[in-house]
């Protein structure tokens, strides 16, 4: 099975291994409210495959800033980097007890529209494969973006990457977005998103 490299600012932050998982993703998003310009994801794990769930996390919430660089590269071979760990493993101190309860949609983005913002908004650059760029902007109703690249298993040859901007409006109604990217990757292939400002 095929491998997903991750770096950031041409370093190694996670090389994850697809074999014997469902689904790998990585994702970078930023809103207007936080102090951090963007962070990066990396999970992945097996969800309900004949009774068995583990998600793993192998970069949790790594904070970045304008000017850095994220690429994602889909491998036919390389070596493994990063150990990806269970939210308990992480988090040991959480409550045992403590149950995820539903996300109230429109209670999230009354809050949301009462947070001090931070920034008026975000231009990111992507880079395909072939060395094509485009730069993106986030219209001024825009409150964050988010750059997701998965591989799942029944279609393991390609990652799926797309790039979307939304609104609190967005958030409340669970609506997708604005579709600014959306594309396969194949293998041996490599996106970058350059975190312009």
């Amino acid at each position: 099975m095929p491998f997903i490299s991750i770096t950031v600012d041409g370093t190694a932050v996670a090389v994850v291994d697809t074999k014997d998982r469902d689904i790998v993703t990585a994702h970078v998003g930023g809103s207007r409210d936080d102090d951090d310009f963007a962070d990066l994801s990396v999970t992945g794990g097996v969800y309900d495959h004949e009774g068995t769930t583990e998600h793993l996390i192998w970069v949790d919430q790594m904070h970045l800033s304008a000017g850095q660089t994220v690429s994602v590269a889909f491998l036919a071979q390389a070596i493994p980097c990063g150990e990806g760990k269970t939210i308990e493993e992480l988090y040991p101190d959480l409550a045992e007890s403590r149950v995820p309860t539903a996300i109230d949609r429109a209670e999230l983005a009354d809050e949301l529209r009462q947070l001090p913002l931070v920034r008026d908004g975000f231009t990111v650059r992507v880079v395909a494969p072939d060395g094509t760029a485009a730069t993106h902007a986030t219209a001024p109703d825009e409150h964050g973006f988010g750059f997701n690249v998965m591989w799942n298993y029944r279609h393991p040859e390609r990652l799926t990457v797309s790039l979307t901007a939304y609104t609190i409006d967005s958030v409340a109604s669970e609506a997708p977005g604005r579709t600014l990217e959306n594309r396969k990757l194949a293998l041996q292939g490599e996106m970058r998103l350059e975190l312009v400002a």
